[in-house]
């Protein structure tokens, strides 16, 4: 199975951790390419970066119908989702498959997000996916900037008692990283804090494997 991971911004880091998580988790028989957007922004933040990526991440799943089994769009935000499941039903938004998998694991959990504009986004997005607002605990800021994502590991102190915050004082019984790029320190917070952590590269990653068989495709462009 071949898989296209979007990126839908330009940072090379970001572009790195999604690469290394992703095939790091894969089954061996799943090949994995992670792609940047050209140009854009290099942390997507809010509406308006959401409304001039999406295009691209659309044009980037036109251009490579032929060649890939499966895309991942990944980003928290799922830009451009719904565009692009009109070209193929074979293109998942790691945003969704966080938020339905932590549905699976716990009646309530919280978001870790890199700033606070980010989860003052996140009731509504679960409205528009037709989650029930009882299951939300909270989402919560691990910092003020999309710095925090970067600098991750020399702050993973503030992602343990953010996460320890969401557990005792909001009744969170996992935790969603509402970004892509860190999906690297799902396994260290997780023996810390000792709850689902749920990184949505992963998500979406295991949700494709399971359809391998089931291949969207143009007419002419199947493969044997």
């Amino acid at each position: 199975m071949r898989i296209l991971i979007i990126n839908p911004n330009t940072s090379t880091g970001m572009w790195k951790t999604i690469d290394g998580t992703a095939k790091r988790y894969a089954l061996p028989d799943t090949e994995i390419t992670t792609v940047n957007t050209a140009d854009g922004p290099e942390f997507i933040a809010n509406a308006a970066d959401i409304a001039v990526q999406a295009p691209k991440v659309l044009h980037l799943v036109k251009q490579n119908l032929a060649e890939f089994d499966y895309f991942i769009i990944a980003c928290g935000y799922d830009p451009g989702l719904e565009a692009c499941r009109t070209v193929t039903g074979n293109v998942i938004g790691i945003g969704e498959a966080a938020i339905l998998t932590a549905c699976t694991v716990a009646r309530r959990f919280s978001f870790l997000n890199s700033t606070e504009q980010s989860a003052a986004m996140v009731p509504d997005r679960l409205r528009s996916l037709g989650i029930d607002a009882s299951r939300l605990a909270s989402a919560r800021a691990v910092g003020n900037s999309a710095e925090i994502v970067d600098k991750r590991n020399e702050m993973f102190e503030v992602y343990v008692e953010t996460g320890q915050r969401c557990i005792d004082e909001d009744g969170a019984g996992a935790l969603i990283f509402s970004c892509a790029g860190m999906s690297d320190i799902k396994e260290r917070l997780e023996q810390r804090l000792k709850v689902p952590v749920i990184a949505g590269v992963i998500s979406a990653l295991r949700i494709a494997e399971q359809f391998s068989g089931v291949i969207d495709r143009p007419a002419g462009n199947k493969k044997g």
